[in-house]
């Protein structure tokens, strides 16, 4: 039980993925936009989520943010691994490695501004 409590944002990441898609393509169906708006919205949602998590995550943390962060980023991009592995699109390109540490590096920045905005509260 208190293992599930621990890493209980990673249901979380999963549920928010769901919700996300579903809202997405509501979206496409009312406005049909293309592709890029698609990927932007994607991009940023997802830089928001991992940020607002490790945020949260960094204010629980003792001390050096920069792991929780990177505990938290790396976790979620082994998600959206998994997850690209169950659609079966598995290909590293470029875009692919620059998204995913895009998503990294805003673990690590939500984090590190969570840990720095407990101590000085």
């Amino acid at each position: 039980m208190k293992l599930i409590k621990k890493y209980d944002y990673i249901y979380k990441f999963i549920i928010f993925i769901l919700i996300l898609s579903f809202i997405l393509t509501i979206l496409n169906l009312i406005f049909s936009f293309n592709n890029t708006i698609n990927k932007l919205l994607i991009i940023l949602s997802m830089i928001i989520y991992s940020f607002i998590i490790s945020f949260k995550k960094g204010q629980k943390g003792l001390n050096k943010g920069y792991l929780i962060g990177l505990r938290t980023g790396l976790i979620n991009i082994l998600i959206l691994f998994i997850l690209s592995l169950l659609t079966f699109k598995v290909s590293f390109n470029l875009k692919k490695i620059i998204y995913y540490l895009i998503i990294l590096m805003s673990s690590i920045f939500g984090s590190i501004i969570g840990i720095n905005k407990k101590s000085s509260n």
